[in-house]
């Protein structure tokens, strides 16, 4: 007999599929919180965002909540990136597990530069310095409804701060994960599902809100383990796993142009990782649009190392992040 929770899981996907559409014939057409657009995780990142139906660990809190009921007990995760030395981008969370109500993350990220030169229009002699930064904080929650269904959501509380003005804001996402098989999982996520994620901006001539508009992520992966388990500390170990992932999502749809990602996970022994993948906006494999990435991973003990380098116009960004599993 089918639960009611199936129910409830299959109502708040239609409802997530039908709603967000709705939302995204907003007039609003500005783009701010450029934090939220960047990733969490090298791990995820080396696979070219395809995480929305993987996620599993905590970077699950930005690629979808509902991954969060899939941890075991306790998880940290910090992640830094540096592109050029033009600006660096900073992630960090805590997610646990309370086995009995669920699983929460709270959530921390930065994009900023640093050490901006302050000069005037008359003189080129420097001032002084200023910094910007674009800053997030996520309280996010993920309960399994049954052997099948998980759901989560997160609140975000956005920050940005530039010289003489910030702005003050907030959204919410909510995620959906279905699991029919032990190798095969889909992922649904509605981001800024509210209407759009609204910014306030202070001691600027208008003072405006603007709107990050609602988008809609479909995750699908496959993991097979290949060869027999063998025996590492008592526990059957798979010799490899591969993990195959595809997402689309509708981040551009107000250009008429979907955001596709693809991703490859192979895992030897779960000691070390082989990651690659690509994001490409509508299928243009352009300079502009095209967007190839590689990595690895060391699991050991209680320690997991991951590197990533995504490629694009202007040189690429490497990102390092160290998952802590207490």
């Amino acid at each position: 007999m089918i639960s009611k929770r199936f129910y409830t899981a299959l109502s708040l996907g239609f409802m997530v599929f039908f709603s967000v559409p709705y939302f995204l014939r907003a007039d609003s057409s500005n783009y701010t919180a450029e934090v939220l657009t960047k990733g969490a995780g090298a791990r995820p990142l080396a696979m070219g965002g395809a995480f929305a139906g993987a996620a599993n660990d905590a970077t699950a809190a930005y690629w979808n909540p509902a991954g969060l009921a899939m941890i075991d007990d306790v998880e940290i995760t910090t992640m830094h990136a540096a592109q050029q030395d033009l600006q660096s981008y900073d992630f960090v969370n805590v997610a646990f597990n309370t086995q009995s109500a669920g699983s929460y993350a709270l959530s921390y990220l930065r994009l900023g530069v640093d050490n901006i030169s302050i000069t005037n229009a008359s003189s080129p002699t420097v001032l002084g310095t200023t910094s910007y930064s674009d800053q997030a904080g996520f309280i996010s929650g993920g309960w399994k409804l049954d052997n099948m269904f998980a759901l989560g959501g997160t609140i975000k509380l956005l920050k940005t701060d530039t010289y003489g003005a910030s702005a003050f804001g907030f959204g919410s996402d909510l995620g959906l994960l279905f699991k029919p098989a032990k190798e095969f999982s889909i992922g649904i996520i509605g981001r800024d599902i509210t209407g759009g994620s609204y910014v306030t901006w202070q001691n600027t001539p208008s003072n405006p809100t603007q709107v990050l508009q609602p988008s809609l992520t479909v995750g699908l992966s496959y993991t097979q383990e290949l060869g027999k388990r063998l025996m590492t500390n008592k526990t059957p170990v798979p010799i490899s796993t591969l993990s195959v992932n595809f997402d689309a999502d509708t981040l551009y749809a107000g250009e008429a142009l979907n955001n596709y990602h693809f991703g490859v996970e192979y895992w030897y022994r779960q000691f070390v990782a082989i990651r690659g993948g690509f994001e490409t906006k509508g299928f243009q494999f352009d300079n502009d649009s095209f967007t190839p990435s590689v990595g690895v991973g060391v699991w050991a003990y209680l320690f997991e190392i991951d590197y990533a380098f995504v490629s694009n116009s202007i040189g690429g960004i490497h990102y390092i992040s160290l998952i802590t599993r207490l």
